[in-house]
C-alpha cells in the first residue's frame, strides 16, 4: 500500500549510522518516556506536520513509532505532500529493542 515511495531502514542499518541521522519518535510523550532510541527527538504524530521546520536539512531523517504502523503513513504522506525524503524504521522501536538485545 505504501511501498511505492516508502523508504525503510533496518535496525541493523540504523545502528551503524546512529550519529549520522536525525531520529524522530512520533509516539506520544508518555511512550517516549517509557523508552526510546537515544538521541531521538519526540514529535508526536499529531504535531508532526506543524513541526516540519525542525527536520534536518543535512542529515538523513529516520521516523519511528512502536511497530511502524503509525510511522509508515507519516513517512509516505510527508514525502507525497512536502517532498521530504524520510526513512521509516522497519518494525519500529520494538524491533529495534529486539535487535540490540540479541
Amino acid at each position: 500500500m505504501f511501498c511505492i515511495m516508502l523508504k525503510e531502514i533496518t535496525a541493523e542499518e540504523l545502528l551503524s549510522k546512529l550519529s549520522k541521522v536525525q531520529l524522530i519518535d512520533i509516539r506520544e510523550p508518555y511512550e517516549h518516556q517509557d523508552g526510546h532510541i537515544e538521541g531521538s527527538i519526540n514529535i508526536p504524530m499529531g504535531d508532526f506536520l506543524g513541526k516540519l521546520d525542525e527536520l534536518s536539512r543535512t542529515k538523513q531523517i529516520v521516523i519511528y513509532c512502536n511497530t511502524a504502523r503509525r510511522s509508515k503513513p507519516v513517512v509516505y504522506m510527508v514525502h507525497k505532500l512536502h517532498g521530504y525524503t524520510l526513512y521509516n524504521l522497519e518494525g519500529g522501536y520494538k524491533n529495534f529493542l529486539k535487535v540490540i538485545t540479541e
